[in-house]
């Protein structure tokens, strides 16, 4: 991940992902309302906040993805109208991949697809 110094001034601060427990550790979760929850990074602050999705519903990942003051957002799936309803709040949505890590899909921000 680049350095929070070396981030150009129009590049994401706070980049949410959509996330799963496996063994321990946070992967890209190939769902949405589903996930185990969400994982905000801060990428000048270099920060991780976690998020647990209680409720797994549609609504309330998309109500955590409002609160938590991201305005980008990888996730491995979202629906058409979950994604216009993001959308609709001015959230830039991105597809990733879920085999990398959350740091090199935050790294590779802007490369990844939008959904």
């Amino acid at each position: 991940m680049a350095s929070p110094a070396s981030l150009p001034h129009d590049e994401p601060d706070r980049i949410a992902l959509l996330v799963a427990h496996s063994r321990g550790e946070k992967m890209l979760c190939p769902f949405y309302a589903k996930c185990d929850g969400l994982l905000v990074i801060n990428r000048r602050t270099l920060t991780h906040d976690y998020q647990a999705n209680t409720e797994r519903t549609n609504l309330s990942i998309s109500n955590l993805i409002l609160a938590s003051g991201a305005t980008h957002v990888i996730c491995g799936f979202i629906a058409p109208s979950e994604k216009g309803r993001l959308l609709s709040f001015g959230i830039d949505v991105r597809i990733g991949s879920c085999l990398q890590s959350p740091e090199n899909l935050v790294a590779g921000f802007n490369d990844l697809p939008r959904a």
